[in-house]
């Protein structure tokens, strides 16, 4: 059987218990954790296979506009890469930080 990547929205509470599973003995899991656990996996959304690398896009929008307002020496975007043309774009989008990596597939 293959393996499905699934993104779930948990409780941070819920995540923590769950995560420290394996570094605490006897810790106590409330049902509630489990019920939460299982509804979050029901309702998650499962990624395509072989998608891509996923990033942040709302975060490279903003380095994308700050960056060709830096390309152009508007004040105030000097700590931003310069974008000055297409190559640039696609440097900012290779660069951007990885939130999941590629699924290579099958």
């Amino acid at each position: 059987m293959a393996d499905i990547e699934l993104v779930i929205k948990i409780p941070e509470s819920t995540y923590k218990v769950f995560k420290n599973l394996s570094k605490i003995i006897g810790v106590l899991v409330y049902e509630k954790d489990i019920l939460t656990l299982i509804k979050a996996v029901k309702n998650g959304k499962p990624l395509p296979k072989g998608h891509g690398r996923l990033i942040d896009g709302s975060k490279l929008k903003v380095e994308l506009e700050c960056g060709i307002k830096a390309g152009n020496y508007e004040e105030g975007y000097e700590k931003y890469a310069h974008i000055n043309g297409m190559d640039d774009c696609i440097d900012a989008v290779e660069y951007a930080d990885t939130i999941i990596e590629a699924d290579k597939g099958e």
